[in-house]
């Protein structure tokens, strides 16, 4: 190659260095003009403040059949990216019979946004445990999705005694202990990160997208719940939290202590599951001393949106039943 052509080639690079620059610049500047909600705009719930001063917004329905034991309760916690409105086709089912109540992560839904990397498993854990203690709850059922999931089974490793039992809904346990230091290195270097993320959730394509993916059939597409987690997207400081999470070191104790966790768990998987796969489930039975998985053919990432029905179910009968048994059911 000469000198004439490795100064056109240098130029060509030159070129789309600079426009991707330009990119990232403007994706960084428009989550400005996007996130426009404040944590008050909220439609539903109330607010709990946590002791180091962030606020979190839950949801709660439902007072519990006559002569309830307070053991009863059953607290939502929502995946990664969502919120509270993810349960929207399980509180009411629930509630026919117990004391419901959905919450968002702080980071998430119409929680406080921390902007520095302090988010972490245990964080998440401790503040459920807060929640409860001002909800005056002594024991509960903790049903968690994905992220959610993860948190569910920290809170019953570091408070075993405030756990009556566990849903699990395709945990990310394995992944969540598994997230390579690269990514924490990354998330703190500047504008990328930040026009990354907000490409994602500034992008109508892009989150139509990532619904789809969660889905087991796309027929079974929801967009009234997709513009409602578009509205929990919009709040200020949404980006610059989930950066801080990808930054925020790794502190906790699985997936390695899951042994330990003998709290009676129904475990939940969809045959379709692209996020986090259905051997992610046996995993967890494998490691879970009194846990049984259920895995529902045809169903994806979100079963208790796609099959709220049957979810809904699952949730109830498992909470009434003996849980002496623990195994390996399709259905």
């Amino acid at each position: 190659m000469n000198w004439g052509s490795l100064m056109l080639v240098g130029a060509g690079i030159g070129a789309v260095a600079i426009m991707l620059v330009a990119g990232l610049r403007a994706a960084y500047r428009r989550i400005d003009q996007w996130e426009t909600l404040e944590l008050d705009d909220v439609a539903e719930g109330k607010f709990f403040t946590l002791s180091d001063g962030e606020r979190l917004h839950f949801v709660a329905s439902g007072h519990g059949i006559q002569g309830a034991r307070e053991s009863e309760s059953i607290i939502l916690i929502h995946g990664l990216m969502d919120s509270t409105y993810s349960w929207a086709k399980n509180i009411d089912a629930l509630a026919q019979a117990h004391r419901v109540l959905a919450i968002d992560l702080i980071g998430f839904g119409f929680s406080s946004r921390m902007t520095e990397p302090r988010y972490s498993l245990k964080y998440s854990a401790q503040n459920v445990r807060e929640f409860m203690d001002a909800q005056g709850i002594a024991r509960a059922t903790l049903v968690g999705h994905s992220l959610g999931g993860a948190v569910a089974l920290q809170v019953a490793h570091d408070f075993p005694d405030r756990v009556n039992r566990l849903v699990l809904i395709a945990p990310g346990t394995y992944l969540l202990g598994h997230i390579p230091s690269v990514a924490h290195w990354a998330a703190r270097m500047p504008i990328v990160p930040r026009a990354l993320a907000s490409l994602s959730t500034t992008h109508p394509r892009l989150r139509m997208a990532s619904w789809r993916y969660a889905l087991g059939d796309p027929a079974h597409m929801d967009e009234t719940q997709v513009s409602a987690l578009v509205q929990t997207a919009r709040v200020k400081g949404s980006t610059d939290a989930l950066v801080a999470m990808a930054a925020s070191p790794s502190d906790s104790d699985l997936p390695a202590a899951l042994t330990t966790i003998t709290a009676p768990t129904l475990i939940i998987w969809g045959d379709r599951d692209s996020a986090v796969p259905v051997r992610h489930g046996d995993r967890h039975i494998r490691a879970l001393p009194n846990a049984r998985l259920v895995v529902l053919e045809g169903a994806g990432h979100i079963p208790h949106v796609e099959r709220p029905a049957e979810v809904n179910r699952m949730i109830l009968d498992f909470v009434r039943e003996n849980h002496a048994d623990a195994g390996h059911v399709a259905a």
